[in-house]
């Protein structure tokens, strides 16, 4: 996964315990890659039903990803 060494994505890693994995399909991640930025797809929900008529997302994993990002944020 391109970035994930570097201080910031690192620390964001760290913050989601370490828990990466591929994300398959196109996302604008592979746009910021294709330019030398390192960049993350980071969300609630199962990538297994995004887009499709069955998607939903637990307001309690959306609390839970609002908390990482702000808290990644704030450093």
């Amino acid at each position: 996964m391109p970035g994930l060494e570097r201080a910031a994505l690192a620390d964001l890693v760290s913050r989601v315990n370490g828990q990466v994995a591929p994300k398959f399909g196109w996302t604008d991640v592979a746009r910021f890659s294709a330019m030398g930025v390192p960049a993350v797809n980071l969300g609630p929900g199962d990538p297994g039903l995004a887009h499709s008529r069955n998607e939903f997302v637990p307001v309690s994993q959306l609390r839970k990803c609002e908390e990482t990002v702000f808290g990644w944020l704030r450093g």
